[in-house]
C-alpha cells in the first residue's frame, strides 16, 4: 500500500510530504521511498507559527484561523505529492504544528485541520498521534522511533539522530522492537536559528556564523544547568524549555562577556552538539545517523564529529533524504493506525502500554 506523510517541526520553517509504498510483511514490512516534496512556509504563516509557539497568550480567533491555515496548507501539499506519485494512496498521516507540548501535565496540543486534507484529497487522514499515548501516562513523543525500528534495525547496534528544531536521537542497541530507546537530548536548531533571527536571519546556513565566532565556556556552562538535561528518560521538549527567552538569556550571558552575536551562535550551537554528545557517552553504537535539517550545518556536523568521534552518515546514503525522515515516519505510523495496527514504543514515551495511537478523518 501506499502512504503519505506530512511534517512541519518546531522550526516553523516549511513543511515535508513523503510518498512510501508499505509492504504486508510483519513485524518489519519491506518499505521504500516513493517521493519527498518540501516547501517552505510564506512568510506571513511562518510568523503566525511563532507566535502560536512563543507560549505568549494568542486570541482563540488566531490560534482557529491558523488551524484552518495550516490545514489547507497540509492539503496543497497532499495534492502535490499525490499528483507525483500518481496514485492514489491507502492514507494520509499529518502531525501538525506542535504548538504547546506539556508532557508534566500530560498536555500536547497540535494544530493542523485534517478534515480539510480529507475533503480537499478524497482519501483517509490521520492527525493527533500524542493523545492516547499521553492519556496512558507516556509523554506523547518520540513517536518516530517505531518507525526508525522498522527502517534501521539492520545494523545495529547504532543510533539515529535527527537535528530539527529539536534534536532526538533513537538508539537501536538490537534489532528486538522492545529494546528500543529514545528522546529529547534538548535544544536542536532551535536557539540557533532564534539567535540568528535577532541578526536579521532565518537560519545560521552552513554553521557560517558559528564559524567566525567563539564559544563562551561559561555561558554554555550556565546553559547546560537547565533542569531538562538532567532529567532521565523517557523525556521529550520544545519552546516551552528552550524558545526565545532561552535564546536571549544566552545571548545576554554572552554579552556580558564581551562577546558578540556571532560568539552567542558559537555556543548555542556547542549547547546542541554537547548534549547529543552526553546521551551518547559510552554506548555500543557503531555509528550515528544523522536527520533533520542540522545536518546540512557543516560547523555543527565538524564539531559532532570530534565530540562523538562516532563515523557518521547522513540518512541520505540510507535512501531516505535527511528532511524527509519524518515525514516517511509519520507515513508509517498513519498507515499503522488505518489498519488499527499498534504503531508506538512504551519503552521510547513512557506510557503504560502501546497503541494503535492517531484520530481519522473520513473524507
Amino acid at each position: 500500500m501506499i502512504a503519505i506523510g506530512i511534517m512541519s517541526g518546531t522550526s516553523a520553517d516549511g513543511m515535508d510530504a513523503a510518498a512510501v509504498e508499505i509492504g504486508s510483511e510483519r513485524p518489519r514490512p519491506a518499505i521504500r521511498l516513493l517521493a519527498h516534496v518540501a516547501r517552505d512556509h510564506p512568510d506571513a504563516l511562518r510568523y503566525r507559527i511563532l507566535a502560536a509557539g512563543s507560549g505568549a497568550p494568542l486570541p482563540a480567533h488566531d490560534i482557529a484561523t491558523l488551524h484552518t491555515a495550516l490545514g489547507d496548507a497540509y492539503a496543497s501539499i497532499a495534492r502535490e505529492i499525490m499528483a507525483t506519485v500518481g496514485r492514489a494512496p491507502f492514507s494520509i498521516a499529518v502531525h501538525g504544528q506542535t504548538i504547546a507540548h506539556f508532557p508534566g501535565e500530560h498536555a500536547t496540543l497540535q494544530i493542523g485541520d485534517a478534515s480539510r486534507i480529507a475533503l480537499a484529497t478524497g482519501v483517509p487522514v490521520i492527525d493527533d498521534f500524542r493523545s492516547a499515548d499521553v492519556a496512558l501516562g507516556g509523554e506523547g513523543a518520540p513517536l518516530v522511533p517505531f518507525a526508525d525500528h522498522l527502517l534501521f534495525a539492520d545494523g545495529t547496534p547504532r543510533a539515529i539522530l535527527n537535528i530539527g528544531g529539536i534534536a532526538n536521537l533513537t538508539l537501536l542497541p538490537t534489532a528486538q522492537a522492545q529494546d528500543v530507546l529514545a528522546f529529547d537530548t534538548g535544544p536542536g536548531n532551535m536557539v540557533i536559528d532564534q539567535l540568528a533571527r535577532t541578526g536579521g536571519n532565518e537560519l545560521d546556513r552552513d554553521g557560517v556564523a558559528a564559524a567566525r565566532g567563539r564559544v563562551d565556556d561559561v555561558a554554555l556552562g550556565r546553559a547546560l544547568e537547565h533542569p531538562y538535561f538532567a532529567r532521565r528518560g523517557p523525556r521529550s521538549t520544545g519552546r516551552e524549555d528552550f524558545g526565545e527567552p532561552f535564546a536571549l538569556g544566552l545571548l545576554n550571558g554572552v554579552k556580558a562577556h564581551g562577546g558578540s552575536l556571532d560568539d552567542a551562535i558559537a555556543t548555542a550551537t556547542a549547547l546542541t552538539v554537547d548534549s547529543i554528545a552526553r546521551a551518547l557517552a559510552a554506548g555500543p553504537w557503531t555509528e550515528l545517523i544523522v536527520a533533520g535539517g542540522g545536518g546540512r550545518n557543516m560547523t555543527l556536523m565538524t564539531l559532532l564529529r570530534e565530540r562523538t568521534r562516532l563515523p557518521i552518515r547522513l540518512m541520505d546514503e540510507l535512501g531516505i533524504p535527511a528532511e524527509a525522515r519524518e515525514a516517511v515516519a509519520f507515513a508509517i505510523l498513519g498507515a499503522y493506525r488505518l489498519r488499527g495496527e499498534v504503531n508506538t514504543l512504551p519503552s521510547c514515551t513512557g506510557a503504560s502500554r502501546a497503541v494503535s495511537a492517531g484520530a481519522v478523518h473520513a473524507p
